[in-house]
């Protein structure tokens, strides 16, 4: 790895080389060309982790890299054999050019492009590359791909104003060499089609490190995703036992951008069979519509899910992230969180009612105290089996390993309908 020329840019080759495994890949429809030139795009296929993986990306040494009819029809051939043998398809983009001259029939071809790769989606995983000005047609058609990797300061927009666009790149780094290093570390916790898993044989663990949520994966085995973008949700790839899961980390009230990132991320899992784990950190929703989009992203996902309380699980989040509604498969509770209909202090005024008009100050206080810290604990909410378990942070990573264990031969009947209108 590792190849990069003076202008801290990889060319097209350059980029394959530090991609596959060695270097080593074949070009699909090498000599396929326009006017018996050397063609826009290079498609190629080779083993990225020991994995194959179709790629495909515009070299711009060749009339600038421009789209063109032939160079589509090549990326046509590529998605379709991704169809055939279910091998994830990267796509990098260093340009948004296009031969105008061809007119409607480049329209045409990028239409059907898009349909193929929407065809795709859920599929095989499709992540996009942006190493350059990636504008216009160009760029819906790499905003189709499940995941965005992309340099800062290259755009991606529909249009040509200005706009970074990097609130759509699922990871933001520097160089192309880290883009291209993203990708491989990326791939390494997809599976390569909806049909298999991905399970690492070896894995490193300390039963001593266990202290909070994020010390109960394998060591050193977590994918961040939109780091940065997501302040009060964090969405990660991680292992468990050597089994990628999704891991959905909430905390304070969930804006509509987040709830729907989170949903997206969500719905891939469940595309994926990936499991999905959700730490529950959430007082609600500061948008009505992002709660529905998120509860019937949980609800229609029927990979195992698991919900951790790990702070407030407040009225609509403890819903929508940990209830039944969201047919979540176990909750478990770590000790020291609560459950409430409302915030706290407010269910303990209801609730407690004429109690609090006697005593002093402290006295009262000492009540809604002690009605929070007991009636509305996760071991209270375990013992009247609102939950399924409360435990600290030491036993958290035994208990998920256990219950993933049991929910692996999970099956779930679902009512014939295309999809939802959610």
């Amino acid at each position: 790895m590792g190849i990069e020329n003076k202008k801290n840019s990889l060319t097209a080759f350059e980029i394959l080389a530090n991609l596959y495994d060695g270097g080593i890949y074949t070009e699909i429809s090498p000599d396929l060309s326009v006017n018996k030139g050397e063609a826009e795009v290079i498609t190629a296929c080779g083993k990225v982790n020991d994995e194959n993986v179709y790629v495909f990306v515009q070299c711009e040494d060749r009339t600038g890299g421009a789209m063109s009819v032939t160079a589509a029809n090549k990326l046509l051939k590529l998605y379709s054999m991704a169809l055939k043998t279910g091998n994830p398809i990267v796509g990098i983009y260093k340009t948004s050019l296009g031969r105008i001259s061809e007119g409607n029939m480049l329209l045409d071809a990028f239409g059907e492009l898009l349909a193929f790769s929407a065809q795709l989606s859920g599929v095989v995983p499709q992540i996009s590359v942006i190493l350059g000005d990636c504008v216009s047609a160009t760029a819906v058609l790499a905003n189709n791909a499940d995941f965005i990797v992309k340099t800062k300061d290259s755009p991606l927009s529909i249009s040509d104003c200005g706009c970074a666009g990097n609130g759509k790149g699922a990871v933001l780094v520097d160089t192309d060499v880290e883009a291209v290093e993203s990708v491989r570390v990326l791939l390494s916790y997809l599976p390569a089609n909806n049909l298999t898993a991905v399970i690492t044989e070896t894995f490193e663990y300390s039963d001593d490190s266990c202290t909070d949520f994020d010390s109960v994966f394998d060591l050193g085995q977590k994918f961040s995703l939109y780091e940065k973008l997501n302040p009060e949700v964090e969405l990660s790839f991680n292992r468990l036992n050597g089994n990628t899961v999704g891991v959905v980390k909430t905390s304070g009230q969930l804006e509509a951008k987040q709830a729907t990132r989170a949903a997206s991320f969500v719905r891939f899992c469940d595309a994926f069979s990936i499991p999905v784990i959700t730490a529950v950190d959430c007082e609600g929703f500061k948008c009505l519509g992002s709660t529905k989009i998120l509860l019937s992203a949980y609800a229609e996902a029927t990979v195992p899910k698991i919900s951790v309380i790990t702070g407030k699980a407040y009225g609509v989040a403890y819903m929508t992230l940990a209830g039944r509604g969201a047919g979540i498969d176990a909750v478990i509770g770590i000790e020291g969180a609560s459950i409430s209909p409302l915030a706290p202090e407010a269910t303990a005024y209801i609730v407690l009612g004429d109690k609090l008009k006697e005593g002093t100050v402290a006295e009262q206080d000492k009540l809604i105290k002690d009605f929070i810290n007991i009636e509305l604990s996760v071991t209270n909410a375990a013992s009247q089996g609102f939950i399924d378990d409360a435990c600290d942070y030491s036993a958290l990573r035994g208990k998920l390993v256990n219950y993933f264990d049991i929910l692996k031969a999970k099956r779930v009947e679902t009512l014939p309908k295309k999809h939802n209108a959610i």
